[in-house]
């Protein structure tokens, strides 16, 4: 082999081998950077991938929070039923306790009806100042049922007041709520654009990085075909300090790439952390809110259950009250109603004693006076017997003392005549005329027993006039004998 020996031709040869070298470093150079470029894109690929995957991650967050958003708003809609459900059976309560004021109404009209009637009977059947009393003792329940009607007025609406109260703090917590919604809900918005037009920017530098990197790939490629046929293998320690070099750059490189990425994710999750935040603090203070209102709510119906139950109470004392006063008052009547019956009764079979009892004088008094009138005439025949003989005896004296003294005072008399009863009033005419001077003691007689036969009549008709007027009482005696 020859070798040159002349110095212009080794300083060329020299000159030329550095040229080479200058080359062939140039294109490890080259090729190290390529394939430190190639590196660097395949870690940009798989940072843009992880980035990716972080933008999908978030991505679901954001679905995440957007199927949150809806469980809200199906909790407000729940929420709003729920108060709906409560208006409605507010409503009902409220009909029910107005159906029950009517039918307390009612009541009330019907109890006092049936306490004017009960005034009625008693002022009816009883004496006045017992209606007095009954009066009294009515003005007395009413009063009572006046203060009880007040008192639960007075509850209703008390209970009514505070529902109002409630209604007017569910109205304003439900504005508060509904702002805090609409805020988070607008921030939700701007983080999912911003969101958004960041992954568009990351997708849009992932494609332009592939194609970097598909590019110089082709590069690398043609460069590594074109150097090996042009020049010569460089050595190894060359290539080491050129590969250190382009992995240091490469690396810097990359951390500054890092470091972007890095600050730019921690800013993505502070805004994440944040809106996090906000929407935790948005449902807590929801939570707390529908906590209190359902603590409110459940507070208002244990105060309006023990309200009603109390009401409940009251009235049914009062009706109990009313129902035993009412039960009193009726068996005072009927016992008044049975005594006046019985007394009734008793003056009514007192009459048909009485009336019995003056049938049975007026028969006596008639028999009296049949039998009178049968003495009467037993005594007019034995007088006029009595007279009839006396006369007879006297004639016979005057007719024997005549004939002893030789003369007559007077033509001799009709003893048949004088003896008939038919010719009593002559004989006693007679007799006072003729016969008055030898015997006047039956004149005298017959006077007396008529005298006393009248006052035994007059004595015996007064005394059954008193007697029937003290067994009769009140009612009027009308007869006449």
């Amino acid at each position: 082999m020859f070798f040159p020996t002349d110095p212009t031709s080794i300083a060329k040869l020299q000159n030329i081998f550095h040229e080479y070298e200058r080359s062939i470093q140039k294109v490890r150079s080259r090729h190290g950077y390529l394939s430190d470029k190639v590196n660097q894109l395949d870690a940009e690929r798989a940072e843009l991938k992880n980035s990716l995957e972080e933008v999908k991650d978030a991505k679901s967050a954001l679905e995440r929070n957007q199927l949150e958003l809806f469980q809200l708003k199906q909790e407000q809609e729940n929420r709003r039923n729920s108060e709906i459900m409560y208006n409605t059976t507010r409503d009902k309560l409220r009909r029910t306790e107005e159906q029950h004021q009517l039918d307390l109404q009612d009541k009330q009209q019907v109890e006092l009806t049936l306490r004017n009637l009960e005034l009625e009977m008693r002022t009816l059947i009883i004496f006045p100042f017992w209606a007095l009393e009954e009066h009294s003792e009515t003005q007395r329940l009413l009063t009572q049922e006046r203060s009880a009607r007040t008192l639960q007025e007075n509850l209703l609406n008390g209970h009514l007041r505070r529902q109002q109260e409630m209604e007017e703090e569910n109205k304003r917590s439900m504005s508060r709520s509904n702002e805090v919604c609409l805020g988070f809900s607008y921030k939700m918005h701007r983080f999912f654009k911003i969101l958004e037009i960041e992954n568009a920017k990351l997708e849009a530098a992932a494609k332009q990085q592939t194609s970097k990197i598909e590019a110089l790939q082709k590069e690398a490629e043609e460069a590594v075909k074109v150097s090996p046929e042009e020049q010569p293998p460089p050595p190894k320690e060359q290539r080491l300090c050129l590969r250190s070099l382009i992995c240091s750059l490469h690396k810097h490189q990359l951390e500054e790439e890092v470091l972007n990425l890095r600050r730019r994710m921690e800013a993505t999750q502070a805004e994440h952390s944040q809106v996090e935040q906000l929407r935790r603090d948005a449902e807590e203070r929801i939570r707390q809110e529908v906590q209190h209102k359902l603590e409110q709510v459940n507070l208002f119906l244990q105060t309006h259950a023990a309200s009603q139950e109390a009401l409940d109470q009251i009235r049914a004392a009062n009706e109990a009250s009313l129902r035993s006063q009412l039960e009193q008052k009726i068996r005072e009547l009927e016992a008044e109603l049975g005594r006046a019956r019985n007394s009734q009764q008793d003056s009514l079979t007192q009459r048909d004693s009485t009336r019995s009892e003056l049938e049975r004088f007026k028969q006596l008094h008639s028999e009296e006076l049949r039998l009178r009138k049968s003495l009467s005439a037993k005594l007019e025949s034995r007088l006029a017997e009595a007279n009839s003989k006396l006369l007879n005896e006297r004639s016979r004296s005057l007719i024997s003392s005549n004939m002893a003294n030789g003369s007559l005072l007077g033509p001799p008399l009709d003893l048949s005549s004088l003896a008939s009863p038919a010719n009593y009033g002559q004989l006693n005419r007679n007799a006072s005329l003729g016969l008055s001077l030898l015997n006047p003691a039956p004149d005298g007689q017959r006077s007396g027993v008529d005298d006393y036969l009248a006052k035994v009549c007059r004595g015996l008709y007064f005394t059954v006039c008193v007697n029937a007027e003290a067994l009769l009482g009140s009612f009027p005696l009308n007869f006449s004998l």
